[in-house]
């Protein structure tokens, strides 16, 4: 005859034993699920990150295109006002007004410190090309911030 506790035990053991081998598949389940879940957030992410890549390059590669358009004008627009200046400078030089021929420039700080016949044009000439300088300069600037501001939204 089989003792009671064996006539006990082996039927608890057996549905323990399901009760592991129950938790052990639905952990598998659930181990599977998660991975799929995680891998299908990762591709999403990864998507997601390319995506945001691409938009910061095209952008970076405009505002390049916008910053070489605008040296290239600077450029153009520098040797343009500096020809215009000389053609001022040379209406100026020729036209018997005087001013370069020894006479006070008016406004002129050390105007009394120039020597009686020095060439004031060429100190007007140097201020006058100074400011023209920063004044392309600074319009370029402006108008490629602008453009750049533009890119950006």
């Amino acid at each position: 005859m089989i003792p009671l506790w064996a006539k006990i035990a082996g039927p608890i053991a057996l549905i323990a034993a399901l009760i592991v081998g129950f938790k052990f598949y639905v952990a598998s389940i659930r181990a599977d699920e998660r991975r799929e879940v995680t891998s299908e957030f990762t591709a999403a992410q990864q998507k997601a990150e390319i995506a945001d890549l691409k938009k910061t390059l095209a952008t970076e590669r405009q505002q390049n295109a916008i910053t070489e358009e605008s040296n290239a004008k600077q450029v153009a627009d520098l040797a343009n006002a500096n020809s215009s200046l000389s053609a001022y400078i040379a209406r100026l030089r020729t036209s018997g007004g005087g001013v370069g021929q020894g006479k006070i420039v008016p406004g002129t700080a050390d105007a009394a410190n120039l020597i009686i016949g020095a060439d004031r044009l060429s100190i007007l000439d140097d201020d006058l090309r100074k400011c023209t300088a920063i004044a392309v300069r600074l319009g370029n600037a402006k108008e490629w911030a602008e453009r750049q501001a533009k890119v950006e939204r």
